[in-house]
């Protein structure tokens, strides 16, 4: 997502930011197969899946750890998971110029995509 270093939000950036949410809504809202307002560890990989995402369930495992410690399962309020995912994601492919899921950085570079991928 474009932003600037401003404090504040441009309308730009209001309707990026509404729009992804809404599409993560509709997500969670697909696979939340029981209708409990969570989707588990199964269902959280499937989604990412289908919204492009190649990760191993090991990994999903982990993010569903991470997000959510006591429950395991994952809630629309924990839209911070996917909003950092598409940081990282982005700050990747603008590293990987001969797109072949691998780039090559220095520490200070990681640190900084680390850090500015942070919400």
């Amino acid at each position: 997502m474009e932003t600037d270093a401003n404090t504040g939000i441009k309308h730009k950036e209001f309707r990026q930011q509404f729009t992804f949410i809404n599409h993560w809504t509709d997500v969670y809202r697909r696979y939340d197969h029981d209708n409990s307002g969570t989707i588990d560890e199964s269902e959280m990989g499937t989604a990412l899946q289908q919204v492009g995402y190649r990760l191993r369930p090991k990994f999903v495992g982990f993010l569903v750890t991470k997000f959510s410690q006591r429950l395991r399962k994952i809630t629309l309020d924990n839209i911070i998971c996917n909003i950092q995912l598409r940081n990282l994601r982005e700050a990747f492919k603008a590293r990987d110029r001969e797109m072949k899921d691998v780039i090559t950085i220095n520490y200070e570079d990681f640190v900084n995509v680390a850090f500015t991928s942070l919400v």
